[in-house]
């Protein structure tokens, strides 16, 4: 098993040098002569660029004025190494007075390759000695893809950090981080103007060459066209992928806007009383929503009504409309206890009893009410969703009836609750409740099938004329309808509260 799993030797890389640590290393120890050096991948990893940066302020290793010696070539021929080379190759050229022979300072410092390719080896470990042969030192300097002009640029990288590359990505990145700063200031600025005025954002055609893309890019465009420093990182200035003009990154910033808006009114309510006033609302795809607002006495004395946040329901029953208002005071740390009134848009008084009482049933009782029924939104001003409404007031009206009863009898009401819940009992079983609930069913009900017929698309103006006049005679003046309608009606006289006659 071992012969197939042996521990693999460390690479030269990874070597250093006798257990040196990077704090004990004595750099003014370094060897001048290039014969006496140890490789670079000897040292600590942690100091090698140090140790290349000496060498290079140092310079290469150039005895001019040595007297150097003679090399036999073949039988009688004597050579040696030329000084004036030093200057003719300039600063890369080294010689080891140790070893007699000649070095390359760059490739020493930044050795890319292994192998004696155009002699870049023997310029490292071995030298160089073949003074007769001067072209070998054209042949390692080569062309500007050679590994010696790799490593003569990476000598010059190392000694101008102002250039090098970690120096040049932490300036463009600065540079960015400004412009995209710029980028993001200019695109909120736009949309809190487009979100006070209350203003649409998007247009029809935001293409480049468009002439009316949007209010949005129409603003952006008009705030770059009066302030160059943004005109120079927006639009057709900016990258591509960091535009910050996207449909979703404007509901980002729009969500931020909404977030930071509702935390300045949490912070003015503070622990203050306020009321709750609760809006019921369709929007374009028919999906049920609840607009809430409250209304608090501010500091300084004034009265505020601050919007802070429509909640989707599944329903608008008085259960699902109270769970959604404690799941937003929940989102926003208001306290329930705090509230000292409700307001309900589109539903009779009696609504806030319902609420009323389904808080004391849950608390003490447990008494609950069957909420399966509600009020039908009416949704637009057709005739015919109010005579919708009608019909489902008229269905709930015995459950209304027990409520009330339940808060005028229930000992834990206030006095004030009790007289007022038992005055509306008294006003909802009366006669002239009943009758005018049950005539305006009727007339509602002729007005719908006409609001229906007249609200079709293919219907034109001569055809509506007719419709209204029939409906008119036929059903509006007709007192004997009404007279029927009458002695129908003269039985609700015995309803009584505990009676479910409705």
């Amino acid at each position: 098993m071992h012969r197939f799993f042996k521990r693999k030797a460390p690479e030269p890389e990874e070597q250093n040098t006798g257990n040196v640590t990077v704090g004990e290393f004595d750099f003014s120890q370094l060897p001048a002569d290039p014969g006496q050096r140890i490789p670079i991948c000897s040292y600590n990893v942690n100091i090698r660029d140090q140790v290349r940066r000496i060498y290079l302020q140092k310079g290469p290793c150039q005895p001019s004025s040595y007297e150097f010696p003679k090399r036999k070539f073949g039988v009688s021929q004597f050579r040696r190494f030329n000084p004036s080379w030093f200057k003719e190759f300039g600063d890369w050229l080294e010689y080891s007075i140790e070893k007699d022979a000649a070095y390359c300072l760059y490739c020493y410092l930044f050795k890319t390759t292994k192998g004696k390719q155009a002699g870049g080896e023997t310029f490292v470990s071995e030298g160089f000695t073949n003074w007769k042969s001067k072209d070998r030192l054209n042949i390692h300097v080569g062309q500007h893809d050679s590994e010696h002009h790799k490593a003569r640029m990476n000598c010059e990288a190392l000694m101008n950090q102002d250039e090098h590359i970690q120096s040049i990505f932490h300036k463009q990145s600065k540079q960015m981080r400004s412009d995209y700063r710029i980028r993001l200031t200019a695109s909120i600025d736009c949309i809190r103007v487009l979100l006070r005025q209350g203003n649409s954002f998007r247009g029809h055609d935001e293409t480049e060459g468009s002439l009316n893309p949007g209010n949005f890019l129409i603003q952006l465009e008009f705030l770059g066209a009066h302030n160059k420093e943004i005109n120079d990182v927006i639009l057709k200035n900016a990258p591509k992928n960091c535009k910050l003009t996207s449909p979703d990154i404007q509901k980002d910033i729009v969500r931020a806007c909404a977030t930071e808006t509702i935390n300045v009114i949490i912070k003015d309510i503070g622990n203050s009383l306020f009321s709750n006033l609760v809006d019921e609302s369709r929007d374009v795809s028919m999906k049920e929503q609840m607009s809430v607002v409250l209304r608090y006495v501010d500091s300084s004395g004034h009265i505020n009504e601050r919007f802070i946040g429509i909640e989707h329901v599944t329903s608008t029953t008085a259960l699902s409309l109270k769970a959604a208002i404690d799941k937003m005071f929940a989102k926003y740390n208001l306290s329930i206890s705090n509230v000292r009134g409700q307001g309900f848009d589109g539903a009779s008084n009696m609504q806030d009893f319902i609420v009323e009482a389904l808080e004391r049933g849950e608390i003490s009782s447990g008494r609950g009410l069957n909420q399966e029924t509600t009020l039908q939104r009416v949704g637009d001003t057709r005739w015919g969703s109010h005579y919708n409404s009608l019909n489902s007031l008229i269905s709930m009206f015995s459950a209304v009836s027990d409520v009330l009863e339940m808060i005028s009898e229930d000992d834990s009401s206030s006095p004030d609750q009790k007289t007022e819940a038992f005055n509306l009992l008294e006003s909802i079983l009366s006669f002239d409740f009943a009758f005018n609930l049950y005539l305006m069913k009727h007339v509602l009900g002729i007005s719908s099938e006409l609001s229906t017929a007249l609200q079709k698309k293919d219907q034109d103006i001569v055809n509506a004329m007719d419709l209204v006049q029939l409906y008119f005679y036929t059903d509006f003046i007709n007192v004997d309808g009404i007279g029927l309608m009458l002695e129908n009606y003269e039985q609700l006289l015995s309803v009584s509260y505990n009676q479910e006659s409705f």
